[in-house]
């Protein structure tokens, strides 16, 4: 950002008089978007109650705002969002009668992932590779029974991918992977149930739409 507000002032001075250079500049420099898009989540270990660790991927969503910022170094980008994403494991185990169940384990973000892209600029597309730190916060839960007080409502982690520009959208591709635990207390379950090890990770698909 520092490197931004020095380039800014020396390329204002270089436009024209009447100011037509500037305003082109900056409409280029400086995106806002919408952005939606499905996340394919699993987990490296799960267990909830008395639910062995049979787990499946779930299938989730995230929904936000992204905004674009083009650095001096020709085909780099920075891409700041704040976005909402539901992420969670699908499992099956064994009740305590004998008989199998499936369950949900869900938990729902808000998330400011900053997207570092390396891009080539061609005539109609810019293709590029992404590096993607992010933070969050867990703002719900499901099912209930699993107490916020066992919780790692924080998260942080990071994503690896890429994509496509073309025209005012964007495709995005990344793989995320949240570090730690999501669990506070990993050596000790309670009755009804608390997530003991484990974290998320998985495939995110996005398309932004730039105004």
């Amino acid at each position: 950002m520092l490197a931004v507000a020095c380039v800014v002032p020396v390329s204002a001075q270089d436009g024209k008089e009447d100011g037509s250079k500037d305003k082109s500049y900056a409409s280029s420099f400086f995106k806002v978007g919408i952005k939606g898009g499905i996340d394919f989540i699993s987990m490296s270990r799960f267990e909830l109650g008395y639910i062995s660790e049979s787990v499946s991927n779930y299938t989730g969503f995230t929904a936000g705002v992204a905004f674009s910022f083009d650095m001096p170094l020709r085909g780099m980008t920075i891409q700041p969002e704040l976005n909402y994403v539901s992420k969670g494991a699908m499992y099956r185990g064994e009740n305590p009668a004998g008989g199998s169940e499936d369950a949900r384990f869900r938990t729902d973000y808000i998330e400011l992932p900053v997207n570092f892209q390396f891009g080539l600029d061609l005539i109609l597309l810019r293709p590029y590779l992404m590096v993607s730190p992010y933070i969050g916060y867990a703002v719900y839960k499901d099912p209930g029974i699993v107490s916020w007080d066992n919780t790692n409502r924080f998260e942080y982690g990071i994503g690896i991918g890429g994509g496509v520009d073309f025209w005012k959208f964007q495709l995005q591709v990344k793989y995320n992977w949240n570090i730690g635990q999501l669990a506070r207390n990993t050596d000790r379950i309670e009755a009804g149930g608390a997530v003991r090890m484990g974290n998320y990770r998985g495939l995110e698909v996005n398309l932004v739409f730039f105004f």
